[in-house]
């Protein structure tokens, strides 16, 4: 493995999956990493098809990303190949391809651009895996500094698709099937596993979709309910499905009402991100 930018001891890889999309993923992601001074030798973009990778190839050949991985087409699908294109024990660190900014809170009201993406969310996210012994970390779902918190929360937390970091295992139990909700399928798959999932609940990320491309391409409303009810009937106890009245979707809310206790707040919007 290579090393982040050279200025650390902690290996990790950076994976990007992207469909259809290799303008946006030129002027958000990559733009955000170089941005950061993050080393494209250690930044990997997957792609469906071979017929993908000669667009995106064309399209990336003037950044200094150019490490293109073919892998197979569909969110779930390329979640399994990631997983078991690294070697076990790979820190990996994921990114969708429509980043525009990776945010901290700095007060109950203002949220700041984070000054330093590797040391401030890459790194710390790896160390509190090695502190807490889990696996899988995240950052809060919601950009809204009033109820994001300055914590390392640990338990059963919601760990959102476009920014997640983890420690490869080549375990069939960690392995998604989902298209839709495939966030909240590994989030569960890994608390089940290990009993905790680390989320940093003062970083956020923010990102904006064009409207072209991607996962949306096949999405349905009818998919989307499908797989949450999916996940309530896989994951009894730490899961139940809603419909969000304002985009009338299937949502779910995780909490573990076996008989371990979480530290999930229950009477602010964190309940539904946790």
């Amino acid at each position: 493995m290579m090393r982040g930018n050279g200025r650390n001891e902690m290996n990790y890889r950076i994976a990007i999956p992207s469909y259809q999309r290799s303008d946006q993923l030129v002027d958000k992601t990559l733009k955000l990493l170089e941005r950061h001074n993050i080393n494209p030798d250690i930044v990997d973009v997957f792609v469906a098809n071979q017929e993908e990778h000669d667009k995106y190839k064309s399209a990336l050949s003037k950044t200094p990303y150019q490490n293109l991985i073919i892998g197979e087409r569909g969110m779930g699908a390329i979640r399994r190949f990631t997983q078991k294109y690294y070697p076990e024990g790979t820190r990996v660190m994921n990114f969708d391809d429509d980043l525009i900014d990776i945010l901290r809170k700095e007060n109950d009201k203002k949220m700041v651009p984070v000054e330093n993406l590797e040391e401030q969310v890459i790194l710390r996210g790896f160390k509190e895996l090695e502190k807490e012994g889990a696996y899988l970390f995240g950052v809060y779902a919601a950009a809204n500094a009033m109820f994001m918190k300055h914590r390392v929360a640990v338990g059963l937390y919601y760990v959102i698709g476009s920014c997640w970091g983890l420690i490869t295992r080549h375990d069939n139990d960690l392995s998604v099937t989902l298209d839709d909700k495939e966030d909240f399928e590994r989030t569960l798959q890994h608390y089940v596993k290990d009993g905790k999932i680390v989320r940093l609940d003062d970083i956020t990320c923010k990102t904006k979709y064009y409207g072209i491309g991607g996962m949306q391409e096949e999405r349905t409303e009818d998919r989307i309910t499908k797989s949450a009810e999916d996940l309530v009937k896989r994951f009894p106890g730490l899961c139940t499905m809603y419909i969000r009245e304002t985009t009338n979707h299937a949502e779910l809310r995780l909490k573990d009402t076996r008989s371990i206790k979480t530290t999930t707040d229950s009477n602010t919007l964190d309940s539904f991100f946790s």
